[in-house]
């Protein structure tokens, strides 16, 4: 079991360097100007927000983590934190000087700062698993070890409603983040994209607590609810909190119906979802354009912390689909066929749509839910 966890978490680590690299320095459009090798290393002091402070915490915690967790059994606790953010921080320089010579990437002291900051917390995040993982195992929470992949399904959802977690610190801020609540009125497609999401999140916290599910959802719920109040540019949204509602009213009654069932219509509702929000409003044109291979190519050339909302709601619905298919009893490889081809076959429509980009980051994102399926959930399956 631990073989088999270090394999794992060194193949995470591979794929997490890559994304970190290939993240920090896409599009690559490198430029060699004169007196840039005297720049080399010496990062600037440039500004920062709080929500981008907690994308830069976010990006290298699992780095930290994984690191942390290959290095303690050689070389203790203690150093292994040590070197973990070492090495996590040589990364994050050599990339943040890299990214002076990126001309769309503005390399910081702060952003260097902000990544040593999440290696570090992700290394005493894996120790601190390590040591409570026996106690982990007979305690509520057992099933976020049992079935991680649920679960960062589950904190996918609340990523996506929560980010960019900027904490906002006026009460008058908090106070007018109700203030949407009093005009009660939403439209179908926001109440309805709540419902089937937080639906689905009942069978992924019945996964997780077998025994509590509701709990679990209504604890989420509430986490979400109170963190929309007091981050910094959300608000409490009509169409969320009836969505919620309807949820837990409909919770009971899909309980009494086949696991199977409940799976196999609630994939079918998200994949509609997908291809709703993906096509609408249908105004196909005649003219094909192109379809981008490059992954995340468009979310890249953006704001990374404004973009996080969108990052971890991609996630979300990609991995959910795949992971109901898989639970309503097909095998991982025909329900990441099927998930992730119904996706690209809406991608794929988009390039017949104007003011679209099509491009294959959600099918592959779709792959990849069912690669972690496979690796983290197929032993503990009944």
């Amino acid at each position: 079991m631990i073989a088999h966890d270090r394999r794992v978490a060194a193949s995470l680590l591979a794929v997490i360097v890559f994304l970190i690299a290939f993240g920090s320095l896409y599009p690559f459009s490198f430029s060699l100007s004169a007196g840039g090798f005297e720049r080399l290393g010496m990062l600037p002091r440039a500004g920062t927000t709080r929500s981008d402070v907690a994308a830069n915490v976010l990006l290298y915690l699992p780095l930290g983590t994984c690191l942390c967790w290959l290095l303690a059994a050689r070389c203790g606790s203690a150093a292994a934190v040590a070197i973990a953010t070492l090495i996590a921080a040589l990364l994050s320089w050599v990339i943040e000087s890299a990214q002076l010579f990126e001309t769309r990437r503005v390399a910081s002291i702060a952003d260097f700062a902000c990544n040593t900051v999440g290696a570090f917390a992700g290394a005493g995040l894996a120790l601190a698993l390590a040591r409570t993982r026996r106690r982990l195992h007979s305690s509520p929470f057992a099933g976020l070890l049992r079935h991680p992949v649920a679960a960062a399904l589950l904190f996918s959802w609340m990523g996506y409603r929560l980010a960019p977690f900027a904490f906002a610190a006026d009460p008058a801020e908090w106070i007018e983040s109700f203030a949407p609540l009093a005009h009660f009125s939403f439209g179908p497609e926001a109440f309805l994209s709540h419902l089937i999401a937080w639906l689905a999140l009942v069978v992924v916290a019945g996964r997780l607590a077998p025994k509590r599910p509701l709990a679990v959802v209504a604890g989420a719920m509430g986490i979400v609810l109170a963190g929309r109040a007091i981050v910094a540019g959300l608000a409490l949204e009509p169409a969320e909190v009836a969505g919620m509602a309807a949820a837990l009213l409909a919770a009971r009654p899909l309980a009494r119906l086949p696991p199977e069932v409940v799976a196999w219509s609630l994939a079918a509702a998200l994949f509609l979802l997908i291809a709703w929000q993906g096509l609408a409003p249908f105004d196909f044109q005649l003219a094909q354009d192109r379809f981008a291979f490059l992954p995340f190519g468009e979310s890249l050339t953006q704001y990374r912390a404004a973009n996080l909302s969108d990052m971890f709601l991609r996630c979300f619905l990609n991995g959910s689909l795949v992971w109901l298919l898989a639970r309503a009893g097909l095998s991982v490889l025909a329900a990441t066929s099927l998930g992730a081809g119904c996706v690209f076959a809406v991608e794929f429509l988009q390039t017949w749509l104007p003011g679209q980009t099509a491009e294959i980051t959600d099918p592959l994102l779709a792959v990849c839910a069912g690669g972690l399926i496979a690796v983290f959930e197929r032993a503990s399956d009944p």
